[in-house]
């Protein structure tokens, strides 16, 4: 047999020394030709259509189309009576002289449409970091078909921004490619920040300070500040706005740079931020939850908030390596903050994960629950050992949980250590 060498999955972890970055007078959105048109999301598969008759009319006759879903779905809440469908009306009334006849069946929930609003997607990766199959590329392969006609856009910059003269490079660059797509109205921009952090401080690295090609990092808040602003013109100009964050844990995991965050994600008005607290995160294993993003958020429209259970639905693998972050602010400034972790009933009660190995005896898969005054307690299977884990269990089976989080929205002085 024919050996093949093998490597490990790359990881977004790692060390780097802290910097205070040099930021430039203005961190403000760059100077566009204009400003982009706020696009509000359209009624739902439903359109007006003016059209002219051969008959004399003193002006065009509107035609309003009613697709099938929604025709099922105002039967089923009761918001209209039990009719045929003719698909066209006039002032309420039936356009064709017979009903259509609909030979296919529903494929998707009653909620949802097939959108080509214009998309776009940036993905900002550090300099030097292989990105290599990475699971945003196939999201943007997987959505390219969706829009035959144009109105996609897929833009890959690699960042180097250790210090001042490198920030001005980089604002120059998102300068050049902003002034190329401001010709369209992208009614959704998603932006995914492909990085390492510091393990210890939580700090995303930012690039080579110097010529030597030795990482170094900055706190969150500034970080994102230098790497958002200059996009504000589509984001801002988007109806709606997500960002992804490909980056180890230790960026939630440490209080302060998740404190940081969540105010740079109430600053930068995103509509919703996703990430990730594995200690090793790989970003291989989001990819059908990115997927699952794409299909339903972007081509179908539904809301992400509403619809995430069932993007974590097809991503339990994913829970076997991560809780998964929602960060959603709201109109009066305030952030709602979800965890979703994944449980199983023997492998991770409650969201908490058993140990492999029995601390006590050595033994591995050790663990069984018991039922003691209804609470299920872990112990080890070993006869002479019978240590004791006092973790909830579940009933049999698996599924993500919802945890509702309070937000630390304030912030830490950039020369606090």
């Amino acid at each position: 047999m024919v050996k093949s060498k093998q490597t490990c999955k790359k990881s977004t972890g790692g060390t780097a020394p802290r910097i205070a970055l040099s930021l430039p007078a203005s961190t403000g959105a760059v100077t566009a030709p204009g400003e982009l048109n706020v696009r509000e999301p359209s009624e739902h598969n439903e359109g007006k259509i003016a059209s002219s008759s051969a008959a004399p009319v003193r002006g065009p006759m509107t035609v309003t189309f009613v697709c099938i879903s929604c025709h099922v779905g105002m039967e089923r809440h009761g918001r209209a009576s039990q009719s045929p469908y003719f698909g066209f009306y006039r002032k309420g009334q039936p356009l064709l002289p017979s009903f259509l006849q609909i030979r296919a069946t529903l494929e998707v929930s009653l909620h949802s449409q097939l959108s080509s609003a214009p998309t776009l997607m940036l993905h900002l990766v550090l300099v030097d970091h292989d990105i290599t199959g990475g699971c945003f590329e196939l999201a943007s392969e997987f959505l390219r078909p969706y829009f035959p006609s144009g109105g996609f856009e897929f833009r890959s910059i690699a960042f180097d921004i250790g210090n001042a003269s490198k920030i001005d490079e980089y604002r120059l660059q998102a300068t050049a490619i902003i002034q190329s797509l401001m010709s369209s109205n992208w009614a959704r921009v998603v932006v995914a920040i492909t990085n390492h952090t510091d393990n210890e401080h939580g700090d995303p690295f930012i690039g080579y300070e110097g010529n030597k090609k030795s990482y170094v990092s900055a706190r969150v808040h500034s970080v994102l500040d230098v790497l958002l602003s200059p996009w504000h013109p589509l984001i801002h100009g988007a109806a709606e706005s997500y960002l992804w964050l490909f980056s180890c844990g230790a960026l939630i995991n440490n209080v302060t740079s998740f404190s940081g965050l969540q105010q740079a994600v109430i600053d930068h008005r995103i509509t919703a931020t996703i990430g990730f607290n594995a200690v090793r995160f790989q970003p291989s294993f989001a990819t059908h939850l990115l997927l699952a993003f794409a299909e339903l958020v972007i081509i179908e429209r539904l809301p992400i908030h509403i619809v995430f259970p069932d993007m974590l639905g097809q991503s339990y693998k994913l829970g076997r390596h991560t809780d998964v972050f929602l960060l959603m602010p709201d109109n009066s400034g305030s952030l709602a903050v979800t965890k979703f972790a994944w449980t199983h009933s023997q492998l991770r009660p409650w969201g908490q994960y058993l140990p492999v190995q029995c601390p006590q005896c050595g033994w591995s898969n050790a663990w069984c629950s018991v039922n003691m005054h209804k609470d299920y307690i872990f112990e080890c299977k070993n006869g002479q050992c019978r240590k004791k884990i006092l973790l909830p269990g579940k009933r049999p089976g698996s599924c993500w949980i919802s945890v509702v989080l309070r937000p630390m929205p304030s912030v830490p002085d950039e020369d606090e250590d």
